[in-house]
């Protein structure tokens, strides 16, 4: 009887290992994604601008080389939300190039005690996307994001605002928004499971 119940909880740590394994393996795989439409544009505005603002097109580049770097160099599944709000400057930064002269307009109301909180890496980067792509993009005179993040007790409170036209009526929008969502949702509760299961 002994033997069996050690057999038993050698066989739950393992299952917990292998549950940690490919929780893990799901975060890496989420954190890598990147719009190919962001990419191709980005790519289109530095050639745009090789010719006539070298400076601008070097700052892309760079810019550009960071992202790619932390998309493809995996990491940590976990970083502080201060690295998360720097990778998303740099996107943020591209698409105010993009978009023109004072068109995107970025606001930031960040409390410093939630700045050191722990999230899932790339966990808000696709809600800023999506207000960027669906809110921001479809009005000529540009627009306002505002990111916000304040501590709640044990909670790290993140949210992202846009004065944007909203969806579109077409399904292929809504799907697009959907995804990213669905993304973030799958981050959120990869991480649960793996913190949970690590703790353990």
């Amino acid at each position: 009887i002994p033997l069996k119940i050690w057999n038993n909880i050698r066989l739950e740590q393992k299952l917990a290992e292998q549950e940690v394994l490919v929780v893990r393996a799901r975060l890496e795989a989420l954190s890598r994604q990147i719009n190919p439409h962001f990419l191709f544009n980005t790519l289109n505005s530095i050639a745009s601008a090789t010719r006539t603002q070298p400076e601008l097109a070097r700052r892309l580049i760079h810019k550009l080389s960071n992202i790619l770097r932390k998309l493809l160099e995996g990491g940590e599944n976990f970083i502080p939300l201060r690295e998360e709000l720097e990778f998303i400057d740099s996107y943020l930064d591209i698409e105010s190039v993009r978009f023109g002269s004072g068109k995107l307009v970025v606001e930031k109301e960040l409390s410093p005690d939630v700045l050191d909180s722990i999230v899932p890496a790339m966990v808000v980067q696709p809600l800023v996307e999506n207000a960027v792509k669906h809110g921001i993009s479809r009005r000529l005179e540009g627009g306002r994001i505002v990111i916000r993040a304040r501590r709640d007790d044990d909670l790290a409170i993140i949210e992202i605002e846009d004065n944007g036209l909203g969806l579109p009526g077409d399904s292929g929008a809504a799907e697009g928004l959907g995804i990213g969502l669905a993304n973030v949702s799958e981050r959120l509760k990869a991480g649960t499971v793996y913190v949970n299961n690590y703790r353990a």
